[in-house]
């Protein structure tokens, strides 16, 4: 038989654990960090998505957003009842991320390196009118 020392600092921890399966379960746990640039030419956006492989992520884009959603791995090496801390997300996610200007939805491209993914569209230029004389 093995004794456990009580500490309230596992009760602690426990009930951590808890509140955050609580919350992955809403959906709203974990999602790329995101960041929008935008010059004369182009919008772009920049998600950290680290330990995915870019073929577990998914892009659609708009012509007012980009929606990215993947899934995240655990390895299939590692065993629940061997994990005694685990702060690393798992799981699917979806980002639907707003864009400040209409692109052309057609002419994005994507690249994924390091961890970070980066989405590159043109805008979309409407000729302005210079006004009907009637």
């Amino acid at each position: 038989m093995h004794l456990i020392p009580f500490s309230p600092f596992n009760e602690l921890e426990r009930l951590r654990r808890d509140v955050d399966d609580v919350f992955k379960s809403f959906d709203l746990y974990e999602r790329p960090r995101v960041d929008v640039f935008e010059d004369e030419k182009e919008v772009k956006v920049v998600a950290e998505i680290p330990g995915i492989s870019k073929d577990d992520i998914d892009i659609t884009v708009y012509d007012d957003s980009v929606r990215i959603t993947g899934e995240v791995k655990r390895s299939s090496e590692l065993k629940e009842e061997n994990i005694r801390r685990s702060e690393r997300f798992y799981g699917k996610f979806t980002r639907t991320v707003p864009l400040p200007s209409e692109v052309k939805s057609d002419e994005a491209r994507a690249d994924y390196k390091d961890g970070v993914l980066t989405i590159t569209i043109p805008k979309r230029f409407e000729a302005k009118s210079s006004g009907k004389k009637i």
